[in-house]
């Protein structure tokens, strides 16, 4: 997220989200190399800890069958290489601010936001043409329902899918932002 690489797991347990957290906190009390704190966001119970290589999320919360959650492992910030780099075209003109990579049971996929100080209208006309030179093809173009100078445009290039959002920048009206989900595969 954000070009940092992560791993999440679910899990579902019978135990408590309490004794799922005392569980994990346990078998760190060996190692002084690690920092956990506890904390409550309702409806989860939250453990962090902390090391040197690692930064580790639990989330827990209370199921009629103990508890259920997600494990979440990245790499400590200072040692995590940052890359926001896609292999999704697009125009130079454009600047990735935010990059998700998902790998969900072999299915690749990218949800990448970008930036630009052209209208919404410019980019849009740009990324159809890049992506048909990239040999895309393209599905549907069409004016967004609810954002004024928007557009959608959705393109295929064999099992490739993207869904491409091009909306003037809420924060900047006169940039614009735009969402792209990519099916790789």
């Amino acid at each position: 997220m954000n070009g940092l690489p992560m791993k999440l797991k679910a899990f579902e347990s019978r135990l408590s989200p309490d004794a799922v957290l005392s569980h994990y906190e346990s078998s760190l009390k060996t190692s002084s190399s690690h920092e956990a704190r506890r904390h409550t966001r309702s409806p989860w119970q939250v453990l962090t800890v902390t090391s040197r290589d690692h930064l580790i999320t639990v989330h827990a919360r209370a199921v009629s069958a103990g508890s259920e959650g997600t494990i979440l492992v990245s790499p400590a910030l200072d040692s995590a290489p940052l890359h926001l780099s896609t292999n999704f075209p697009h125009p130079p003109t454009t600047r990735i601010a935010n990059l998700q990579q998902y790998d969900d049971a072999g299915m690749a996929s990218e949800h990448i936001g970008l930036s630009s100080d052209r209208s919404p209208l410019v980019e849009a006309q740009a990324f159809s043409q890049l992506l048909i030179r990239d040999g895309w093809t393209m599905i549907e173009t069409r004016p967004t329902q609810e954002t004024h100078r928007g557009f959608v445009l959705e393109a295929q290039r064999e099992a490739e899918q993207a869904l491409l959002v091009i909306i003037p920048d809420a924060a900047r009206p006169s940039n614009t932002a735009i969402v792209i989900t990519w099916k790789k595969s």
